[in-house]
């Protein structure tokens, strides 16, 4: 992490330990193995305690790169946008549904 923080440094970046997280990433047997380990990282003077899910540029990442997380949340999403629809559709003729279905 001095590393990081050095070549952060370099080109005049700050590393916000604050919003930093830190996932390990592996198979289900060798995370186990892991479990009893101080997996922690230390910069500067914060410590940052391993996450199990972390966000990458909006992605939902967990420790065994399944995506779960990701596509739960993105699937809550969609039945969130989809349900003002439906009751839209009840209050529009069978004309207006079948000219928008043709316009996708």
């Amino acid at each position: 992490m001095a590393d990081v923080q050095a070549w952060c440094a370099s080109r005049r970046l700050q590393l916000n330990a604050v919003k930093t997280e830190v996932i390990w990433i592996g198979t289900c047997g060798p995370l186990q193995q892991l479990a009893g380990e101080d997996l922690s990282v230390t910069i500067g003077s914060e410590t940052i305690p391993p996450s199990t899910v972390v966000r990458d540029l909006g992605v939902l990442i967990d420790s065994e790169l399944t995506l779960q997380k990701h596509v739960s949340r993105l699937a809550s999403s969609c039945f969130y946008q989809l349900r003002p629809l439906r009751q839209v559709r009840s209050r529009v003729s069978q004309a207006v549904c079948h000219q928008s279905t043709r316009l996708l």
